[in-house]
């Protein structure tokens, strides 16, 4: 992305007065003249997801206004940038990092999430497209994505005590990918304003998709019939059939993630059965257990 910033600095430089150097973390100088004078000052300044020294012929004071101005404008011109490189319209981004995991996140506190991630991803980068942050994460892998995701909601509700939706897109190995990728993790999205947490992937989500074509009374009606053996379920019972059908009907893997023996697992789905008369380790229960979710999260 270092392309990008230069050609963003180098407009920047030309519509003001104040020279200025920039240099990376192993102090080399990636922009600007070399300054002449015993009053040169530097500052730390973040620039497209990474840290930087700028130096300039400034008292402190004004070093760090013009690190602030130079923060804010350069962010602003990337994100409109990468917006347009995501939609896939004319934009100077040409250096992308690929291959990537993007992952959307939606949320009424997008500023204190997008700085919260800022501090725990060093090579990822973040961005913002209207109401929507985007974390771009340099891994190529979709069940590491998926672990990663899982493991930011987790702490973004635990850190910044915040709740969120991670919408997933995928990876990505090319713009043409990218933008698939975005357009999926959008269309996930829409089914936000009923689910005010959690982590989506649209590909995933066809049953989800399925039931949202529904008449409102049939889902209605089902979820009433269904709510009749489910008021006994306290929240530990429903995160363990959320774990239990997340796992494919994996006992071992279930109870790992869990982290409770097996045979602990085999008591609380014997428990569930009693109490709804669904059998989850029955792939046609799951599938009713699922609906039910479902309906609950999203209608």
């Amino acid at each position: 992305m270092e392309g990008l910033l230069l050609s963003i600095l180098s407009e920047i430089n030309s519509n003001i007065k104040t020279p200025f150097v920039l240099l990376d973390k192993h102090g080399q100088k990636i922009f600007g003249q070399d300054l002449k004078g015993d009053n040169i000052s530097e500052k730390n300044i973040f620039l497209i997801n990474k840290i930087y020294t700028l130096q300039a012929l400034l008292p402190k004071n004004q070093l760090e206004d013009l690190c602030f101005f130079l923060e804010i404008t350069v962010k602003a011109k990337f994100d409109r940038e990468l917006a347009a490189f995501i939609n896939g319209k004319n934009s100077i981004l040409t250096d992308f990092p690929f291959p990537c995991g993007l992952a959307l996140i939606q949320s009424e506190f997008l500023a204190e999430i997008e700085g919260f991630i800022n501090t725990i991803f060093e090579e990822g980068m973040t961005a913002r497209i209207d109401d929507i942050l985007l974390s771009f994460l340099p891994m190529s892998n979709l069940d590491e994505l998926k672990e990663t995701s899982t493991a930011l909601y987790q702490t973004i509700a635990e850190e910044v005590s915040q709740k969120a939706v991670i919408s997933l897109g995928g990876i990505a190995h090319s713009q043409s990918e990218l933008i698939r990728a975005f357009n999926d993790a959008k269309k996930a999205l829409i089914f936000a304003s009923r689910k005010n947490f959690g982590v989506l992937h649209y590909p995933e989500m066809a049953l989800e998709l399925l039931i949202s074509l529904l008449p409102s009374e049939i889902r209605h009606n089902y979820k009433n019939e269904m709510e009749m053996n489910f008021k006994d379920l306290d929240s530990d019972t429903i995160n363990t059939i959320r774990v239990f059908l997340d796992c494919n009907l994996h006992i071992a893997q279930a109870a790992r993630h869990l982290y409770i023996h097996r045979n602990t697992l085999i008591y609380r789905l014997d428990k569930i059965y009693t109490i709804t008369g669904l059998d989850l380790r029955n792939f046609n229960d799951a599938i009713k257990m699922k609906i039910h979710l479902i309906l609950n999260d999203f209608f």
